[in-house]
């Protein structure tokens, strides 16, 4: 028998990709507590239990996706460290948003809005960044060249974002691929 807390968490969780659902098929735009309610299965009371605003379901969202692409860059640096290259951390980051930058998905630029609304969001992502620029200052063998990587990948992250990216794919991929070679290269 499941515990009354697992059932919240996964209450929780069913919310939250019903959120993401929604806005990966209709757009920031059309994200509401009764289209997720809906979605989910669940009543807006229910939904409200769980998130007691939309921002607080929007927090969750980005929280979730922060730890999503913390353990894809956990993932991709147990992968590439076994190379026995240098900067194996800002390699696995760039390898993890390579994937990221490069896919055709619909812009993220309705998250723009969201924000625009409730800055408060943006703080898991900024401690994101603060640990991740932590950990390539303190295990990256050259520091400043993981720090010129990790600048040029939000570059293009944000010209992503922002919808201005001037660059063909083919262009992109080339950038990230000279990236790569550097940051393997260099001398410890």
């Amino acid at each position: 028998m499941r515990s009354s807390s697992g059932k919240r968490s996964n209450a929780r969780e069913r919310i939250i990709d019903a959120a993401l659902a929604v806005v990966k098929e209709d757009g920031a735009a059309r994200l509401s507590l009764d289209a997720v309610a809906e979605r989910a299965g669940v009543s807006k009371g229910g939904l409200l239990y769980h998130f007691a605003s939309k921002s607080a379901l929007l927090k969750a969202m980005v929280a979730r996706h922060v730890t999503a692409f913390r353990e894809t860059i956990a993932t991709a640096h147990a992968e590439v460290t076994q190379d026995g290259r240098p900067n194996a951390l800002a390699r696995a980051y760039l390898q993890a948003m390579r994937a990221r930058i490069c896919e055709k998905e619909r812009s993220p630029s309705g998250f723009l809005a969201a924000i625009a609304e409730a800055p408060e969001l943006l703080d898991p992502v900024r401690e994101h960044h603060r640990q991740l620029v932590a950990d390539l200052r303190s295990g990256s063998e050259t520091p400043q060249l993981a720090f010129a990587a990790f600048l040029a990948i939000e570059g293009f992250w944000s010209l992503q974002l922002f919808e201005t990216n001037p660059f063909s794919a083919s262009e992109v991929v080339a950038c990230f691929d000279v990236l790569e070679e550097m940051l393997g290269q260099a001398e410890r």
